[in-house]
């Protein structure tokens, strides 16, 4: 809901070294077609080079990969004010990990999988910059 509502304002940059942040960037080739599109990946286990991330275009990734447990932590560094949007995937970091919140303006999570419970209940948390761009 949130690639489909915020992205194309700016260019993207998206990060992928798994299976989730690889479906998140199909999506956005395939689905959005969005003409300014970066993509960064890395090997299975390993993250892609950060330092070459774009932070004035929106960034999109996964805090963490389901299966290698590969994380990028702090490393995501401070984005410069007027900076695109951070939208991440935090599912296999909410609940068992410390998520930088103040860098994020878009997580998605499902409370499932750490807390238990059935699959389907996605939770989507908004920075008021979030809301801002999507009010506009």
């Amino acid at each position: 809901m949130a690639l489909w509502s915020m992205l194309g304002a700016r260019p993207v940059t998206m990060l992928a070294w798994e299976s989730f942040g690889e479906g998140w960037v199909s999506d956005v080739q395939k689905e959005l077609k969005l003409k300014e599109l970066t993509v960064l990946k890395a090997p299975y286990g390993e993250l892609p080079d950060l330092a070459k991330v774009d932070w004035s275009s929106d960034v999109v990734f996964t805090w963490n990969g389901t299966t290698s447990g590969v994380r990028v932590a702090t490393a995501i560094g401070s984005p410069p004010i007027g900076r695109g949007s951070a939208i991440c995937d935090a599912t296999s970091a909410a609940f068992a990990q410390r998520l930088d919140w103040p860098k994020l303006d878009v997580a998605t999570l499902s409370w499932q999988k750490v807390l238990g419970g059935e699959a389907a209940h996605g939770m989507l948390v908004l920075s008021p910059r979030a809301v801002a761009r999507l009010e506009s």
